[in-house]
């Protein structure tokens, strides 16, 4: 079992390798860093942070976090507010344009990317990969319930419509 345990960790990996190179080609296109990016997506999926947060949660170092929230501040996406429950610190979020920009983002350049690599394949095998993925992310579902992980809407993953669950 663990092989296809490290099959399936490494499958993940490169994944998230495929999907990361894809964000930064296309963050590159907009004048963003790789690490800024990270900061950026960060700050979107808590909606609030601060810096000791960020650095624990990127591994980075702590004036490495401040410099890209300054410059990010710098550049209108982000902005610190005073701490309403701790005066002595801020939190850091989007801006409203910032975040109005991303909510209207689409994926579709990363969604071409993936449709591509999805093309190699025919309407079965397509099949098979996505009840792969669904049973998978069900499996981890229920594995983060059981050991008492909550997972929130935004770390969900929509039902994909098949033939079984269309009716």
């Amino acid at each position: 079992m663990l092989e296809r345990a490290d099959y399936l960790r490494e499958s993940i990996d490169f994944l998230q390798r495929f999907i990361a190179k894809s964000m930064q080609k296309e963050a590159e296109g907009y004048g963003f860093t790789v690490p800024q990016i990270r900061v950026i997506a960060e700050v979107m999926t808590n909606k609030t942070s601060n810096i000791k947060q960020l650095t624990h949660n990127l591994k980075m170092t702590q004036s490495s976090v401040s410099d890209i929230v300054e410059r990010l501040i710098g550049k209108g996406i982000l902005e610190k507010t005073p701490n309403p429950k701790d005066k002595r610190s801020v939190v850091i979020t989007l801006t409203k344009g910032a975040e109005d920009g991303i909510n209207k983002k689409d994926y579709t350049h990363l969604n071409e990317m993936i449709t591509g690599a999805l093309s190699q394949l025919n309407a079965e095998e397509q099949e098979i990969v996505m009840k792969g993925m669904q049973l998978l992310v069900g499996a981890v579902k229920e594995k983060m319930t059981s050991e008492g992980m909550n997972y929130n809407e935004s770390f969900d993953v929509m039902l994909f419509p098949t033939h079984e669950n269309k009716q």
